[in-house]
């Protein structure tokens, strides 16, 4: 009987203790935005805005979790496209202060195009790498981030288009 409830009080701190690393969070700021190739020319900058949703995992280990984001880009100007995207964040906190907390972003990010004005230049799929930094206080995050594009998004084989972006948002998680 003794191990059935050591057993129970084991899981219940154990689930409630995981369930207390995850936090939820909606997204929203600025992003400036070029499509460039290696003809300044052919170089298109915008600015426009992105919100979403932004949870959060933390792993108790030295400051590390993981923070995915689905973001909705959308651009003004003369971008060929407004985006979904979808980044993957290995987040660290390298300083565990009580009340502002430095954070370090870094991974992967997945895009969709949406709204596309021109179908016969651009490919919808877009992929590249993000890096970024802020700082928490309380439930907000304010943070500085740079998207590089990996992938040429030009349909034609003579041009090559890759998208980067940077942006400043504030999270706010509940």
């Amino acid at each position: 009987m003794k191990k059935l409830l050591f057993s129970f009080i084991l899981f219940s701190l154990t689930i409630g203790y995981a369930q207390a690393q995850f936090r939820f969070g909606i997204k929203a700021g600025a992003n400036f935005s070029t499509l460039s190739t290696k003809v300044d020319t052919l170089k298109k900058s915008c600015n426009g805005f992105q919100f979403g949703i932004a949870p959060q995992l933390k792993i108790p280990l030295l400051g590390l979790g993981i923070q995915p984001e689905i973001l909705y880009t959308i651009n003004s100007g003369e971008k060929l496209s407004d985006y979904i995207n979808i980044p993957v964040n290995i987040r660290w906190q390298p300083l565990p202060l009580p009340l502002i907390k430095p954070v370090i972003l870094a991974g992967p990010y997945f895009g969709y195009a949406v709204n596309i004005k021109e179908k016969n230049m651009i490919t919808p799929v877009d992929w590249g790498i993000g890096i970024g930094a802020g700082v928490e206080v309380w439930k907000l995050q304010v943070e500085a981030r740079y998207s590089l594009g990996l992938k040429n998004v030009s349909k034609s084989d003579l041009l090559k288009l890759k998208n980067s972006k940077f942006s400043l948002s504030l999270v706010y998680f509940l």
